[in-house]
């Protein structure tokens, strides 16, 4: 992988993205082609802060994982699954890594790379249902889907989402999942504007019962409402 590693960025430094993507495809298996994408999304993003050819990979791997599975015989139902399993991975972390909440140090996100994002976070969704993913799989699917829409400014779809991934989390009895998707639909309640006191309450108590579950994800929960609420406020401001 090393190697592979070193090569595709190169290509994609000096050379074409096609020819990194022919250079991918060499790896072997269908399988195992699909694991090199997701590894060199991984990689691009967290070690090379290099966004523009994320999303270059992660859109080629989507397609690759996408087709080779629609392309398989019916006997080969497993790997096809595999596959589009796989590209689900590939979706939602491009939906997360376009994501202007996270505020990473050296990724600058694009208008463009905004509507890749959104596009990526509704494939998500589509592939999660379509596998038959567990209620918590749907939640973080569906809060990646009202993410994407928080940073679209389209407020009323994302409260129908993080309202939804609210719904999920209780069903997959995860009660840091269940605050911290309230938080964020108070957070599009304040962004909206029309119901700002009722999405100011429903946050302080969203932040207040992470708190009381005292856990690291709760506690991190906490702390990334009270930042992404600022983030984009900024934004709205600007």
């Amino acid at each position: 992988m090393a190697e592979l590693l070193t090569d595709v960025r190169t290509l994609l430094r000096e050379g074409d993205s096609y020819e990194a993507i022919e250079l991918i495809h060499k790896v072997g298996e269908p399988a195992a082609v699909a694991d090199s994408y997701l590894e060199l999304v991984k990689h691009l993003y967290w070690k090379e802060r290099a966004l523009p050819e994320v999303v270059t990979i992660a859109r080629a791997g989507i397609q690759y994982c996408l087709t080779r599975a629609q392309d398989l015989p019916e006997g080969e139902s497993e790997l096809a699954a595999t596959l589009r399993g796989t590209a689900k991975a590939l979706a939602y972390n491009l939906a997360s890594f376009t994501w202007p909440g996270w505020e990473e140090e050296g990724i600058v996100i694009t208008p463009p790379d905004l509507m890749v994002g959104l596009d990526a976070a509704k494939l998500n969704l589509r592939l999660a249902r379509e596998l038959g993913r567990e209620p918590s799989v749907l939640s973080a699917a569906h809060w990646a889907l009202g993410a994407q829409y928080v940073a679209a400014g389209k407020y009323d779809e994302a409260m129908n989402a993080f309202s939804t991934a609210e719904q999920k989390a209780r069903e997959a009895e995860d009660d840091a999942s269940v605050f911290m998707n309230l938080g964020y639909l108070g957070i599009a309640r304040i962004l909206e504007g029309s119901g700002r006191k009722e999405g100011e309450k429903q946050l302080k108590e969203a932040v207040e019962g992470l708190k009381k579950l005292n856990t690291e994800d709760s506690r991190f929960f906490a702390d990334q409402l009270k930042s992404v609420l600022g983030v984009f406020a900024d934004r709205a401001r600007a």
